[in-house]
């Protein structure tokens, strides 16, 4: 049965988690368990003196797992499949599709995932998956029109180069207009590129930020470009923690020079208003 989702006013969602009940392959990380998650989810954490938990997190398999050798698409997603039928009011999956396993396999699980276990958005990741989101078509074009054809999100890795750096997404932004993209980690991992991040966002409607990895300083500059609509909170966890993205983006609600004068109800958008919008759950 697919779960249904529907978001209330005040409710943080945060848009970016890893789950899983085997280490993750590629860093020898220990697993992180959907009870584990909710753990943290339910914090509490206090925003502007009031305690508050996350309601929905969006999880997906850690990236290593994508690419365990002999597993297919259904064995790397069935964790996820099992952590939101143990928990449908409080988790929602996300296909991390990895288009070298083969897309005609993975889009018979995606219809599957998205139609019989409710999932609501894809991830595409460049790096782990090695590929260029504005020249590999042949693999990112089926992926962008899957997601328009069944009305989702796609979220991609940003932040790294050669194949992730934020400029590559324009041309499938471009090219995909109905298609709302997040860019996940403010386009910063060890390299910065939030700049080029909110340039993206700026120039295409259909872009949107994540807030994971972002620090204050340039999700200020974010909200001050583009408006509050275009960032959506998102942890990247469980190697960022929950409270410290929750923090950032409170700050910004205090009087300049440390915040920006940002008003609540933008603060509440971004916790959550506006992935509710992406995801369909409003």
């Amino acid at each position: 049965m697919v779960p249904d989702i529907r978001f209330r006013e005040g409710t943080i969602i945060d848009n970016h988690v890893h789950i899983s009940d085997i280490p993750d392959p590629a860093w020898n990380a220990p697993p992180f368990l959907a009870e584990q998650l909710l753990r943290l989810m339910d914090g509490p954490y206090m925003v502007a003196g009031e305690a508050r938990h996350v309601g929905i997190a969006v999880a997906q398999p850690g990236p290593g797992i994508s690419i365990k050798p002999g597993w297919d698409h259904q064995q790397i997603h069935e964790y996820i499949v099992k952590a939101v039928r143990q928990f449908p009011d409080r988790i929602i999956g996300c296909m991390m599709i990895n288009p070298h396993l083969g897309l005609e396999q993975a889009f018979a699980e995606l219809e599957h995932l998205v139609k019989d276990e409710g999932f609501r958005m894809i991830k595409m990741h460049p790096t782990f998956h090695h590929y260029w989101p504005n020249k590999s078509k042949h693999l990112t074009y089926p992926i962008m029109e899957q997601a328009r054809r069944l009305g989702i999100p796609v979220m991609i890795h940003t932040g790294d180069p050669p194949f992730s750096v934020p400029a590559l997404t324009a041309p499938l932004a471009e090219a995909f207009r109905d298609v709302n993209i997040i860019l996940a980690h403010f386009g910063t991992q060890k390299t910065g590129y939030a700049d080029d991040a909110v340039e993206v966002a700026r120039k295409q409607d259909n872009v949107f930020l994540g807030t994971d990895w972002g620090h204050l300083m340039r999700i200020k500059e974010g909200i001050q470009t583009l408006g509050p609509s275009k960032l959506v909170f998102g942890t990247d966890g469980p190697i960022t923690e929950i409270g410290m993205g929750l923090r950032a983006i409170e700050v910004c609600c205090w009087q300049p020079p440390i915040g920006i004068n940002m008003p609540e109800s933008d603060r509440e958008r971004i916790f959550g208003g506006n992935m509710a919008e992406l995801l369909g759950l409003t």
